[in-house]
């Protein structure tokens, strides 16, 4: 077919099977840019698959049926299965009810100030209720009658909440024995219970002391672990996911080890697929090794904060959870080598976190997860581990098929060379973190030889600078330095700087002095983090990163990025929507505005500590962006005059983060509930 051809047919025509096989590889934002092109792109977005995809968020907001966004989500013809309520005052709301129980699979609800009777009517019109998360509702739980059959009639309630699967009460301070017990009792079904963050009581002492006579009915005032138990126990047969994360659980986790055990009916006993205990400091050895030898079919496991976890139980779950899957061991300060080098037996992991395990270091991950070629593991974080640059190169080297790496802080083993072998051997990241990594320069991510541009520079400013004559240059070579270590390398940077930035601004920079590998062969990269990288200039931004699917980059206090950089980024990334420019203190106004006129997707912006920015640049968000839910504005102190009633005209904007506003949560409720009476 010739390229003539080519011409008759439109994208528009493809058939509607390739279009959405391509969506699949697409992100929200990516799919939402896409229905927007034809009639028939945006016709594929209504397909099943995709609307499984989308989760409808509403954030700090006052919902009503006469006014926005209610009013807007009823006049959608499309029904979505997955509703978020964050932070939302509940107003007259039973037309949105309505709309959304025609198609509600998963209902959350974080932080929502409503009451039981609001809770049994929201119920009431949820008849396919699938999933249902109820998260730090504090008066939903006040009540002492809540979910009492005594007090109301619960038949039609009771109908609807036989087909949740997922239970999520986290967070509540409130949540009691006697409320457990009636919730669940009208679940029987449940696969996932999750209860981080209660405080749950698990000393016998404080059980005796509530229940002195026993048995008894459950508890109105206390929360206590037996009746977890006798909960667990009914819905062992089914329970495959359990979260007790950020409670006190220690000793207890033992009385769970009967209840994988097959009953006196030869009923199976409950069998994990996924655990979360992290943050639970009273867990012990003896406790954790206990539990895991009778769920032998975890896939997943987050024993992130636990103290206690040591070489030991890493070797027990090593030896007996082989289907693992995801683990994460974050701030162990108990594992060290030893226990990491048996990592290397888990064959079947694809995500693995050993971030801030003090006790790891280079060897445990040569030895370890890196000792040989490994096409299974997809996501790695070893941030804040002292490692040199070996380890990070046999990470390079054998572990190909990574997704996600995170690097945060391992400033003795990311370097110029480490990071140009990251480039040319893991081609299919998608995630890459390099926070605090100060020693790279523009010549990691570009490629480009630093010491032949110097020699560039030299000799195309040879007629502006005359040479020195044969004396001066006489003693200038018989100097003797006496400069620290330190000062050394600060000369040094700023030689590197003033080449970099010289060949930048004469277009000295040609093909033959990429010399490396260049940023740009990671084409799939959608993440990336250079906090704290003070090295990084224009010259990366206009050299290095040219992403198309770029939507997540984070320069904070890389001081030497001004206007020249950002031109260039705004061109070459696109698709950014969270830009994080904390303390560059080069960018200025102007840099503001081509920022906000070129980044259409632009979702959360970052620009405390620049201290340039004036009223102008507010002037430029207000204007440009129409898609801007977060901005934080910290210590820009040029900027002056009512800049929260000014921004209350960016209808998007959720989050506001600047100096001298004690409550953010009541400011953002004044300015919507602003909106709401015009």
């Amino acid at each position: 077919m010739s390229s003539l051809d080519y011409g008759l047919y439109s994208y528009a025509e493809l058939p509607l099977e390739i279009v959405l096989h391509i969506y699949k590889y697409l992100g929200y934002t990516d799919l939402l840019a896409a229905g927007g092109t034809c009639h028939r792109w945006r016709s594929a977005l209504y397909q099943t698959e995709f609307i499984a995809r989308t989760r409808v968020r509403f954030t700090k907001c006052v919902l009503s049926d006469q006014h926005s966004p209610a009013v807007d989500l009823l006049r959608c013809q499309r029904q979505f299965r997955h509703f978020v309520f964050e932070d939302v005052t509940l107003g007259q709301v039973y037309k949105l009810m309505a709309f959304i129980g025609q198609s509600a699979h998963s209902l959350d609800l974080d932080n929502v100030d409503l009451n039981d009777k609001q809770f049994y009517g929201i119920l009431r019109m949820l008849p396919q209720l699938q999933s249902l998360s109820v998260t730090r509702c504090l008066p939903l739980f006040m009540s002492a009658t809540f979910l009492d059959t005594n007090a109301c009639d619960l038949t039609e309630i009771a109908a609807h909440l036989a087909n949740i699967r997922e239970l999520t009460i986290s967070q509540n301070r409130y949540l009691t024995d006697a409320i457990l017990v009636r919730l669940t009792a009208l679940m029987p079904n449940l696969e996932l219970i999750n209860m981080s963050g209660c405080q749950i009581s698990f000393h016998n002492a404080i059980h005796r002391r509530f229940y002195p006579n026993e048995p008894s009915s459950p508890s109105e005032s206390v929360l206590t672990f037996k009746y977890i138990l006798s909960v667990l126990v009914q819905q062992r047969k089914k329970l495959r996911v359990l979260d007790f994360s950020d409670t006190i659980i220690g000793h207890s986790l033992m009385a769970l080890c009967d209840l994988s055990q097959a009953d006196a009916n030869g009923q199976p006993g409950m069998q994990l697929e996924r655990l979360y205990l992290s943050g639970c400091r009273q867990l012990n050895v003896a406790t954790i090794k206990g539990f895991l030898q009778t769920q032998s079919q975890l896939s997943v496991l987050d024993l992130s904060g636990t103290v206690c976890l040591n070489d030991e139980c890493l070797e027990t779950i090593a030896a007996t959870n082989a289907q693992l899957r995801c683990l994460k061991i974050n701030a162990c300060a108990g594992v060290t080598n030893t226990g990491a080098v048996h990592l290397k037996h888990l064959l079947r992991l694809q995500q693995l976190d050993i971030s801030n395990c003090d006790g790891i270091n280079s060897p445990g991950i040569i030895e370890g997860v890196a000792h040989a070629e490994n096409h299974v593991l997809l996501e790695l974080n070893v941030s804040y581990l002292t490692i040199c640059e070996e380890a990070i190169k046999a990470i390079a080297r054998n572990l190909r098929a990574l997704r996600s790496l995170h690097l945060n802080n391992c400033v003795n083993g990311v370097t110029d060379d480490v990071m140009q072998l990251i480039i040319s051997q893991l081609s299919w990241l998608r995630e890459l973190s390099l926070e605090s990594c100060c020693r790279l320069t523009d010549a990691a991510l570009t490629g480009i030889n630093v010491s032949k541009l110097e020699l560039n520079r030299v000799s195309s400013m040879g007629d502006i600078y005359p040479p020195p004559d044969s004396f001066t240059g006489s003693l200038q070579s018989i100097k003797i330095s006496l400069r620290s270590k330190a000062e050394e390398e600060i000369v040094r940077d700023a030689k590197r700087k003033q080449a970099m930035i010289a060949a930048y601004e004469m277009n000295l920079i040609n093909e033959e002095d990429f010399e490396g590998h260049n940023i740009q062969a990671l084409r799939g990269l959608r993440s990336l983090n250079l906090r704290g990288c003070n090295k990084i200039s224009d010259v990366s931004l206009k050299y290095g990163l040219k992403h198309i699917e770029l939507n997540k980059l984070l320069l904070s206090h890389c001081q030497q990025i001004s206007l020249l950089g950002m031109e260039a980024l705004v061109n070459n990334c696109p698709s950014i929507e969270i830009l994080d420019l904390s303390d560059c203190y080069n960018i200025n106004d102007q840099g503001i505005r081509t920022i906000t006129e070129k980044l259409q997707r632009l979702r959360s912006l970052d620009i405390s500590g620049c201290s340039q920015l004036t009223d102008h640049s507010i002037d430029a968000i207000i204007v440009n962006c129409q898609c801007l839910q977060t901005l934080s504005i910290y210590r820009c102190r040029s900027m002056y005059t009512d800049i929260e009633d000014r921004l209350s005209g960016v209808r998007t904007l959720r989050n506001l983060y600047m100096d001298n506003i004690n409550s953010i949560d009541n400011a953002e409720f004044f300015r919507l509930k602003k909106r709401l009476d015009c």
